[in-house]
């Protein structure tokens, strides 16, 4: 634990990213701090976390602890609450590309630093009293400690299971006790939903909270999850239909339908499913899938005739995808779904018909994978092929972001406008499962509603006083959001 005076140093230049060093130590950054109209942001999780203070996010508020002080910042906002007083910046806390950015002045006004910028060398120096933090990823609780890091590896088969966290140059392996709680934490759909040990993937950054005599008392994963269709590539990048760029680094890992492959192997029209660190902001796993039609084959040779699903709609955990394949008698017969399940076995219900199935098992997020059937005699492979039908599945439900009025909020007008925004997973908002009550009383069919969003515009006047809300909605799967907020309409 080091304790008293830090001294971080932001240092750029007209070339290469801006570098920041904390009591000497390199801290990388990537995406690294950035200059916007002369304001120095500054990534704002992995610094806080560096200064050795806690974060948490909870919807759109940032929220943290100095000292005996809570310190709260709402993203849009420049204004920056600290014990119930107000500290403005000279720039709002904002989200780009993933990645929430504050002006220097938050780490120096609202968390009492003091600061030098040195023209001659471009360096700005920040001095201050801060406690907490190490160089080894660990922060000191009140009834334990916190370790947090990216997951170098996943032992489940050892006793106990353990997780290793890599941060900085330090590397621990943690035993995983057996009544720890595992949540996996989707930081663009913004839901955390409970997940198995093996859920946990080398990559993600995860925090987990021990006691004194260092058992596990809970493990966090956070991810962040991309998935779409590749509309073009260039330069080590491609983008998605949604627009977002996804850029490729030297530790990205790439399956297409399931096999090895490299950034050279994809093309536009891929279905993809990018997984990426939301400390570094580095991309760890892009899972491709591509449709594999059917090959002719010549007379006599191994053949795959057909290949079918009777899966209509997406699926969720506990739901089963039947299988089946039709082709040369007396082989042996498997199926993958994308780069998500590989050799899936099937049997040989009736000669030259093989059939298999599969369950949706926790955890598991896809879109629009095809179904890829293999079959071989000997040494003799047939060539693959798809079935019609792609697959999507989702373990999470979506995400309630934006909403408004907020919770606790006073508003002036008898007839506020309420409205909600949804964040999906692998799975698409279902619009005609969005539903908003005001006061228990059912107005979804006064309602705008998208898969991105439900809106009320009163149509007559509310008293004031208390206005309960609530919003549901669901993906295309079933899986189920509900939120519930209170705000006060004071017009006199």
């Amino acid at each position: 634990m080091t304790w008293g005076v830090l001294v971080l140093v932001l240092a750029w230049g007209g070339a290469g990213p801006i570098a920041i060093v904390i009591n000497g130590n390199p801290l990388p950054l990537r995406p690294p701090p950035r200059l916007d109209g002369g304001i120095l942001l500054v990534p704002v999780r992995r610094t806080i976390e560096a200064l050795g203070l806690s974060f948490a996010i909870h919807g759109k508020t940032v929220e943290t602890a100095v000292g005996s002080k809570n310190v709260s910042l709402l993203v849009g906002s420049a204004t920056a609450q600290v014990d119930g007083g107000s500290i403005r910046m000279d720039a709002p806390l904002r989200e780009i590309d993933g990645t929430l950015y504050a002006p220097l002045r938050f780490f120096t006004d609202v968390l009492g630093a003091q600061a030098h910028f040195d023209r001659k060398s471009n360096t700005v120096t920040i001095v201050a009293q801060l406690v907490g933090r190490t160089d080894l990823g660990v922060i000191a609780e009140r009834n334990g400690i916190e370790r947090f890091g990216t997951v170098a590896a996943v032992d489940v088969l050892s006793d106990p299971p353990t997780i290793t966290l890599g941060y900085s140059t330090e590397v621990k392996t943690i035993p995983i006790s057996p009544n720890a709680t595992i949540e996996m934490q989707n930081v663009n759909a913004n839901v955390t939903v409970p997940g198995e040990l093996s859920d946990v993937r080398p990559g993600d950054f995860a925090r987990i909270e021990m006691k004194k005599n260092g058992s596990v008392e809970s493990v966090t994963d956070a991810y962040g999850s991309r998935s779409g269709r590749i509309v073009a590539i260039a330069g080590g990048e491609f983008v998605l239909d949604d627009g977002h760029v996804i850029s490729f680094g030297r530790t990205t890992e790439v399956a297409l339908n399931g096999k090895a492959a490299t950034f050279a192997d994809l093309l536009p029209g891929d279905e993809v499913s990018v997984r990426y660190n939301v400390e570094s902001n580095e991309v760890r796993e892009v899972l491709a899938s591509r449709i594999v039609p059917l090959a002719s084959a010549s007379p006599g040779a191994l053949r795959i005739d057909a290949v079918s699903t009777g899966v209509d709609h997406p699926l969720r955990p506990g739901e089963a995808v039947d299988v089946t394949l039709k082709g040369s008698p007396g082989a042996s017969a498997s199926f993958d779904i994308g780069s998500f399940v590989t050799g899936q076995a099937m049997h040989e219900q009736s000669p030259g018909v093989y059939v298999g199935s599969y369950t949706i098992p926790p955890g598991a997020s896809f879109d629009q994978a095809p179904v890829i059937g293999h079959l071989s005699r000997g040494g003799e492979l047939a060539e693959d092929a798809s079935a019609p039908q792609t697959i999507s599945a989702s373990s999470s439900p979506p995400g309630i972001g934006d909403f408004a009025p907020a919770a606790g909020a006073w508003v002036n007008t008898n007839r506020p406008a309420v409205y909600a925004t949804f964040a999906a997973d692998a799975v698409a908002v279902d619009p005609s499962s969005a539903s908003l009550w005001v006061n228990g009383r059912d107005v979804s069919s006064e309602c705008v509603r998208s898969a991105q969003f439900i809106q009320y515009l009163p149509s007559y006047s509310y008293p004031d006083g208390p206005v309960h809300v609530t919003v549901r909605v669901s993906d295309r799967a079933g899986n189920t959001t509900t939120k519930s907020w209170t705000f006060d309409i004071r017009t006199h």
